[in-house]
């Protein structure tokens, strides 16, 4: 099942909007989120902590760097009841 939405994601002071999908499945769960173009695939690992599953993103874009990773994963953390 897919549930569209905006995350709002505070980067570099500014708030931007992405958006989103979390595709559910049985108790498990995935959030893709699309920036500059890239779809990023999100899930927790056995730790509960968010890992980026997507493998042919390119981090040394100007687009996306990793800090707006963390920001996103921020974003994903403050979502309650996950």
């Amino acid at each position: 099942m897919e549930h569209f939405f905006e995350l709002p994601v505070t980067y570099k002071g500014e708030e931007i909007i992405f958006n989103s999908r979390l595709v559910t499945f049985g108790y498990d769960y995935k959030f893709h989120i699309i920036v500059n173009g890239q779809e990023l695939v999100f899930e927790r690992d056995d730790e509960r902590n968010f890992r980026i599953l997507t493998t042919n993103i390119d981090l040394s874009a100007e687009s996306i760097d990793r800090d707006l990773i963390e920001s996103i994963v921020h974003s994903l953390e403050t979502i309650k009841d996950l």
